[in-house]
């Protein structure tokens, strides 16, 4: 399903917060590789996972939007499944896939992976101009 206003708000919001992570941990660079950069700067320096949850959720919309931003027709979507509603990203009905950010960024991160998002961009968006060929 598309998102609704108040989660088209959200995801608004979450794109504001990790400007300010790239702020407060990034060493100046822009867009995902900004981000990619800050999010190996705070891993570092957040031993403890302080403030995961809001970390996660942001960086998991930035790499949603690169995604929707490198691919022409993708969109945020609503996912439910097993009684439970997560956020997507999705080619339908053109291209027959959905994206889940939030999904690899948790794994990312407690496998403390200093820097993937770029190279998930890079990885997921051939893989989707392969099918379309």
């Amino acid at each position: 399903m598309k998102l609704t206003d108040e989660e088209q708000a959200w995801v608004q919001a979450q794109l504001a917060l990790v400007d300010r992570f790239v702020g407060d941990y990034g060493s100046g660079e822009e867009g995902l590789a900004g981000v990619d950069r800050a999010w190996g700067a705070w891993l570092a320096q957040n031993p403890e996972g302080e403030d995961a949850d809001t970390i996660i959720n942001a960086v998991s919309v930035a790499l949603g939007q690169a995604v929707i931003d490198a691919l022409d027709g993708f969109m945020w979507v609503t996912v439910y499944q097993d009684g439970e509603t997560d956020l997507g990203v999705t080619g339908l009905p053109a291209v027959d896939t959905i994206f889940f950010p939030a999904e690899i960024v948790s794994l990312e991160y407690q496998a403390r992976t200093p820097e993937f998002l770029v190279r998930t961009l890079e990885h997921y968006v051939a893989q989707v101009n392969a099918a379309r060929s």
